[in-house]
């Protein structure tokens, strides 16, 4: 059954109210994917960020997939999404098959299989429906659903969906912003709280990092996690671990930590510890990020770590 126009609009104003008494910048992101589904039968979709280069979008969010594909990335032009962030305008499609593998497959040609998580999407996927995400003129973003019915979507839902890219969009700069300032803030920062006690891990219990700096990547035990911004803040934040025992971070000496080569403008931090937060949640990983405060995060490790550099390559 088709959704009517004032089911819509008061399923609109509940998320609405919904997201603005979210706590963070993650609930926000949960809560509008979840309500996509629950408010407008929108079962799968995700949330792709545009990366510091303005070249690749990487996926943050998404839900009612097997595969969370967390961390999963899309060229700037390539498939539906891609397009969508080229052009900053919708793309409805409603039998193009091809196109959307291509939109999964596509990617440069120097791309290793070994070092890429796999975009999240239907085996047999006919429709997709695509938004920029914007603010200000500044593209943040593509908010993109999918059905597995032959054009399942309409230009109603593209205004919908419109509005929910733009709150979701919102939030990401309201907490850039915030972010950002607690850096330029003059008035002295206050001092990281002293590290929390753990509970004992089996001393028999030994996770080894492997991590390459040319381009981030990050493998646990072997297997692939991450790679990019998100690889080195996690490598960062590991080496002070093991060196100095700490636990308890703060967003801005993150921000400030000169290895992970940061834009002075930009520099989607919270979004990336975000995306690393869920990836390493999404592979129940021996490592978890826990906020615990405005700007503030744990990082909780059970059992000891080996760290290991994987070289250039």
């Amino acid at each position: 059954m088709r959704r009517t126009a004032a089911a819509d609009l008061e399923g609109l104003a509940e998320l609405t109210d919904r997201l603005g008494r979210c706590g963070d910048l993650d609930e926000v992101i949960t809560v509008a994917l979840d309500g996509l589904s629950t408010r407008f039968g929108f079962d799968h979709s995700l949330l792709m960020m545009l990366d510091e280069t303005a070249t690749r979008l990487f996926t943050i969010a998404s839900h009612g997939y097997d595969r969370p594909g967390i961390g999963s990335e899309v060229g700037v032009g390539v498939g539906v999404i891609g397009l969508v962030a080229a052009q900053r305008r919708t793309m409805r499609v409603g039998n193009l098959q091809r196109m959307l593998l291509y939109a999964r497959m596509a990617g440069p040609a120097d791309t290793d299989p070994e070092r890429e998580v796999p975009l999240p999407g239907l085996p047999q996927a006919h429709s997709q429906l695509a938004v920029p995400a914007m603010v200000m003129g500044q593209l943040l973003g593509v908010l993109a659903v999918e059905s597995d019915r032959l054009g399942a979507f309409t230009a109603e839902d593209e205004l919908l969906l419109a509005v929910v890219a733009h709150l979701a969009a919102s939030a990401v700069e309201l907490d850039r912003a915030g972010g950002r300032a607690m850096v330029t803030d003059d008035a002295p920062s206050a001092e990281p709280p002293p590290a929390a006690e753990t509970t004992p891990t089996p001393a028999d219990r030994v996770t080894g990092i492997r991590f390459f700096p040319v381009d981030g990547s990050t493998f646990i035990d072997g297997d692939y996690l991450i790679k990019g911004v998100p690889g080195r803040i996690l490598w960062a934040l590991l080496r002070e671990h093991v060196e100095d025992g700490r636990s308890e971070f703060t967003n801005r000496e993150v921000r400030l930590e000169p290895s992970l080569e940061l834009p002075a403008f930009r520099d989607n931090l919270e979004s990336r510890l975000i995306l690393l937060k869920r990836r390493l949640d999404e592979r129940e990983a021996p490592m978890r990020i826990e906020k615990t405060g405005w700007g503030r995060f744990r990082l909780a490790v059970e059992g000891a770590l080996r760290l290991e550099h994987g070289g250039a390559g």
